[in-house]
């Protein structure tokens, strides 16, 4: 690739010097060859060498972007390359996420089996001082008999708020 590389900008670098020869002696060129043409009005040599140099900018203007092409395309690679690497590190991440959250729910489950042997009188208060979102990890890990009876005997508003979030996520 790097190989492919220096040939391309060698080549276009020799493209170019040879150009910049060739157009520093164009216009004796152009002179030399209108005279062989049997020009002979100075108005259409005026003219012509007027084409000649519109044809020159021409040219000089396809080279520059011929060039910007090529830069495009590099950038254009190494865009590509960018992604592909963000790519694999929004993978890696989603990966590591999903690892995350299988460990949170083991250690979840394993607190709602300590919840469900204890008793519901002492779990209670622990429970009430949990996030809602644990909490409702812990009660769903339970058996429904057992996350009943611990239930009823949290606070009010909790229980209220709890219950509410048991009715409206539902498994089905």
């Amino acid at each position: 690739m790097k190989r492919e590389k220096v040939t391309q900008v060698f080549c276009w670098g020799f493209f170019l010097l040879f150009f910049v020869v060739l157009s520093g002696n164009s216009q004796v060129w152009a002179a030399k060859s209108l005279a062989g043409k049997g020009i002979e009005s100075v108005e259409e040599r005026r003219l012509l060498l007027s084409l000649q140099k519109e044809k020159e900018k021409i040219e000089e203007r396809e080279k520059k972007l011929d060039m910007k092409e090529i830069e495009l395309k590099t950038l254009t690679q190494e865009v590509d390359k960018k992604l592909e690497e963000i790519k694999k590190q929004r993978k890696f991440l989603e990966e590591l996420l999903g690892e995350r959250d299988e460990v949170r729910k083991k250690k979840i489950r394993a607190l709602s089996k300590i919840f469900e042997k204890m008793d519901p009188e002492k779990a209670a208060p622990i429970l009430n001082t949990l996030e809602d979102d644990l909490a409702i990890g812990v009660l769903e890990g339970m058996k429904s008999k057992s996350a009943g009876k611990l239930l009823s005997r949290l606070e009010t508003e909790k229980a209220a708020r709890l219950s509410v979030y048991f009715a409206l996520h539902q498994k089905k």
